[in-house]
């Protein structure tokens, strides 16, 4: 194991690659989830590939203008919104950690504005689709009924697919109906469990068995742990087989029609904001937005006009198909 000497760094000595290697060095010190590393990791390697295509600036010279020209790289490169959230946010951590260590003697991105982002309609599974989505889930075999337990656990708790994956046979409390989840910072929630989940679980469970060495609960048919690439592929192949058109068909989608139905269904946002381990109410509450936006099915029962009946001088009624 190679040692880490303590060096004192004056900021017009540091280099992004020194900059880079502390401050992942400070994100390992907090025990950061590897994939918030990773994405840290691969978001700065793409800063630092824009510097160096663009004059390389130490942190010491970096300007407020050098990072908006990088986010604004990514937008004309055909960046997704939310990439380049990411990247700004990251970016965002990095500077006020450098500043806070005495690394920068200005922080350049405390003068960035957040890019503007397009906010799209999250899309929820509608019953009929989660139905059919479930039904053609083979339950008669292992691997069929490992996989409708992982969905329905997903579709009612709104565990994030890589909680799902990580949960031990120690985190279920069928006696308390709940699950003890790891989410992330770090940050332990407890979940409850309903009778459908349980039942798929204890199903599961049994079919699955005791194998040494290995306390997740999902495993694949060799014992070992599940990647998230395989369910992702796995989820988007049952989508299909259903044929479920219109909506994205991902684990995470799962996670939004939890919520949505959860608060169509008379659930209140605080409670859920615990359930799916929301630091704040931001994401919440557009799951509030969306479960209280059926304007449709509210505007044919509210409708002034049709509400009056007909109208004297209105034309004679064409049946619409």
């Amino acid at each position: 194991m190679s040692s880490i000497g303590i060096v004192s760094l004056r900021p017009q000595d540091l280099t992004w690659d020194k900059a880079m290697r502390l401050f992942l060095l400070r994100c390992r010190s907090n025990n950061l989830s590897a994939g918030t590393q990773a994405l840290y990791t691969i978001r700065l390697n793409l800063w630092r590939e824009w510097l160096s295509a663009n004059g390389n600036s130490s942190p010491f010279e970096i300007r407020a203008d050098d990072l908006r020209g990088f986010l604004e790289a990514m937008k004309a490169s055909g960046w997704k919104d939310d990439t380049t959230d990411s990247a700004f946010r990251i970016l965002r951590t990095f500077f006020r950690w450098l500043e806070r260590e005495g690394l920068v003697l200005v922080n350049a991105m405390a003068r960035v504005e957040r890019p503007r982002r397009e906010r799209r309609l999250i899309r929820p599974f509608s019953e009929e689709q989660l139905r059919a989505f479930l039904g053609v889930i083979n339950t008669r075999t292992a691997v069929g009924s490992r996989d409708f337990a992982l969905c329905v656990l997903l579709a009612d708790t709104g565990l994030r697919i890589s909680e799902a994956l990580s949960l031990g046979l120690p985190d279920l409390d069928f006696g308390e109906g709940v699950a003890r989840v790891l989410g992330k910072g770090r940050r332990e929630r407890v979940v409850p469990l309903g009778q459908t989940v349980k039942r798929a679980l204890l199903d599961w469970l049994k079919a699955r068995g005791e194998i040494a060495g290995m306390d997740r609960v999902f495993c694949n048919r060799f014992g070992q742990p599940l990647h998230r690439r395989t369910i992702l592929q796995t989820v988007h192949e049952y989508g299909r087989k259903a044929g479920i058109e219109g909506v994205r068909v991902s684990p995470h989608t799962l996670r939004h029609t939890f919520a949505v139905t959860y608060l169509r269904n008379g659930g209140d946002v605080l409670t859920l904001q615990k359930i799916l381990g929301h630091a704040t109410l931001e994401m919440t509450r557009r799951y509030a937005e969306l479960a209280d936006s059926d304007s449709i099915t509210r505007h044919r029962q509210a409708s002034p006009l049709d509400r009056m009946g007909p109208l004297s001088n209105e034309r004679k009624r064409v049946r619409l198909k």
